[in-house]
């Protein structure tokens, strides 16, 4: 029997390079290809690996796709690249925009093993809350909500904010 398809994606979108227009620019370029089923909050951070570079802005978006994780990552990495995205050996280099994929979902709204979860969402507040305000209820394989894993992070880190703005799911009418 074949795995479950991908039904949905859940993804997070950051920049530390004029981040709020490119956050924005991504997000829109993601809802000209896929329905954006909900979209989180914008928080800012301080950069992983180099808390004196500039701050990232992140956000959360659900997006509906039956895409096979292979052809999605092509699409994400062709929409990086037509947001000025260059990818070098530095991890932690300053990028105008970085779009992982945190969890592909099936019909059901379970996590599908592959692509695996994505290594920021269990371990930084920066993928983990974000995510958890729009897919909180999502049941991890490790048997834990998103948002139970998000809690147990405990307190965010200093300079982390939630910016004010709208979050949350998105109206039909507006897909």
């Amino acid at each position: 029997m074949a795995p479950p398809a991908p039904d949905r994606y859940l993804l997070l979108l950051g920049s530390n390079v004029d981040r709020e227009r490119n956050v924005d620019r991504a997000e829109a370029l993601l809802g000209e290809r896929f329905p954006v089923l909900a979209r989180s909050r914008t928080c800012e951070s301080p950069a992983v690996g180099d808390p004196e570079g500039p701050p990232f802005s992140n956000r959360a978006l659900l997006v509906r796709a039956d895409l096979p994780p292979g052809e999605m990552r092509t699409v994400i990495h062709g929409l990086e690249r037509s947001l000025g995205r260059v990818r070098t050996p530095d991890r932690n280099a300053p990028r105008t925009i970085d779009i992982d994929v945190l969890l592909a979902l099936d019909a059901a709204g379970a996590p599908l093993r592959e692509p695996a979860l994505h290594r920021d969402l269990l371990r930084h507040h920066h993928a983990a809350l974000p995510a958890a305000e729009i897919a909180g209820g999502t049941v991890l394989p490790d048997g834990r909500t998103l948002a139970a894993a998000a809690a147990a992070l405990g307190p965010p880190p200093p300079g982390f904010r939630v910016l004010p703005g709208a979050g949350g799911s998105i109206p039909p009418a507006a897909r």
